[in-house]
């Protein structure tokens, strides 16, 4: 009986490869493109997380947010939703190589290039810094809906108040006086 070597063996920290296939390079290369993708988002996100840091300390000074402020946090949400997507659909962190999952002779270099790369821990890490940027947005854009709901309880007050002046104005015989010229204009 005839012990078949595998394709590929991880050992230590290398990767033996009995011959350099299509199926071969493809594993190495899937790895070697999402570890190199974790670390372009990396520092994307720790770029994105720099970003909160200065929007939160001009709140915690001003009280407010600029034009500016509002712009670059819209931005945020945006690029937080991108990285995420392309994370899981388009490096698919969280699937196994096609060439893996149809040949389980390479299922074993795989997964030993993924542990090797710590791809699922970077994963998970970047998947942290992406969900308090995600809950950051969502508390500052709360606290933007409701300041301009403020805004239009204001300007509703302010019309209901007008009105009342008017049908006061217009009760008391006062209205057609002031603005009697209005009919005949009309």
């Amino acid at each position: 009986e005839q012990i078949l070597e595998p394709y590929m063996s991880k050992s230590g920290d290398h990767l033996v490869v009995r011959a350099l296939g299509i199926n071969e390079v493809n594993v190495i290369s899937t790895v070697m493109g999402q570890t190199v993708a974790l670390d372009y988002y990396y520092v994307v996100v720790d770029d994105m997380l720099r970003h909160f840091e200065d929007l939160n300390s001009t709140v915690e000074k001003t009280g407010t947010f600029s034009a500016m402020d509002k712009s670059r946090l819209f931005k945020i949400v945006a690029e937080n939703n991108s990285i995420f997507i392309g994370m899981v659909s388009k490096l698919g962190l969280l699937e196994r190589s096609d060439t893996a999952w149809e040949n389980s002779s390479y299922v074993e270099a795989w997964e030993g290039m993924r542990e090797e790369f710590e791809l699922k821990e970077r994963f998970e890490n970047l998947e942290f810094k992406l969900n308090l940027i995600q809950h950051n947005t969502r508390f500052f854009i709360e606290i933007l809906h409701n300041q301009k709901s403020d805004k239009l309880e204001w300007i509703i007050i302010v019309l209901i108040g007008f009105e009342s002046v008017l049908m006061i104005m217009d009760m008391s015989g006062v209205g057609e006086k002031a603005f009697g010229w209005i009919n005949l204009m009309l």
